[in-house]
């Protein structure tokens, strides 16, 4: 495994988009969140912009920001390192030099992880730091009442780079894999969801598709009282977070497992 991750470093070290992208989570993950200094007024229900800053709900808020980092960046990065791999040959340059395809695909495999790790610890790391300066009375309790988004984190950022791998085998071209990547995200899941799935079915089935689960794990904090006063009438807006993390974890092993078949038909 470490021989694998250092194989992938070596590559990547050299990488722009990958110190670009990694540069601009650390810096704008909790930025974004301080910004929110700035604000005075707030629509309802949020009174005031303390939320954003203390424990426990610095973990939901800084996470919904992370959510929207981790799908703009570290999926765009998971896409870009394995279609540069098509570009510049290295993929059949790394087999015939020695590597299995099988110990090739698990670096990119080991990478993700690693990723999602590192992403999932700086996310901890802001969240304690942030809420310890700004909760006038912190106790123990409190600071970890919400820690269960730690590991959920971790499976959002893991959800959005196993995509992306599949991504980036099944198309090998950056710009048609990105396009690939954002559409069916932003447009093409939504389509089928509300647009096909609930005039057919009126069933919460329509919350079990994959990325509509990976944002489902870190929601927007706010909206989650709709959904408990929804709840009520028997409908629900998002997934529960068990349900959304198993999810999750069966489609990204799907992701995995569609991406290991196309390296092992890969014509090179």
């Amino acid at each position: 495994m470490l021989y694998l991750l250092k194989l992938e470093w070596i590559k990547l070290n050299k990488l722009l988009s990958f110190r670009i992208f990694t540069l601009f989570y650390f810096v704008l993950l909790p930025a974004i969140l301080l910004t929110g200094k700035r604000i005075d007024q707030l629509p309802p229900p949020l009174m005031t912009n303390e939320v954003f800053f203390i424990f426990p709900t610095v973990w939901e808020y800084l996470g919904y920001v992370g959510n929207w980092l981790c799908f703009f960046f570290f999926g765009f990065l998971s896409i870009i390192v394995i279609t540069t791999e098509y570009s510049y040959r290295t993929m059949r340059q790394n087999i015939i030099t020695g590597l299995s395809r099988r110990q090739y695909f698990l670096g990119k495999v080991y990478f993700i992880l690693c990723m999602s790790l590192m992403a999932t610890a700086y996310y901890a790391l802001c969240a304690l730091l942030i809420g310890y300066f700004n909760t006038s009375s912190v106790y123990w309790h409190k600071v970890w009442q919400h820690a269960d988004y730690i590991p959920r984190y971790f499976l959002m950022c893991w959800g959005y780079m196993s995509f992306g791998l599949m991504i980036g085998f099944l198309a090998k071209r950056t710009g048609i894999a990105l396009f690939l990547y954002l559409a069916y995200i932003m447009f093409i899941e939504l389509i089928l969801r509300w647009g096909v799935h609930l005039q057919l079915v009126k069933h919460r089935s329509m919350h079990f598709y994959p990325m509509n689960a990976v944002e489902d794990l870190v929601p927007l904090p706010f909206t989650q009282m709709a959904d408990q006063f929804l709840s009520q009438y028997g409908f629900r807006l998002f997934l529960s977070p068990m349900e959304a993390a198993a999810t999750v974890v069966a489609y990204s092993l799907a992701f995995v497992g569609l991406a290991w078949l196309m390296v092992k038909r890969a014509d090179l």
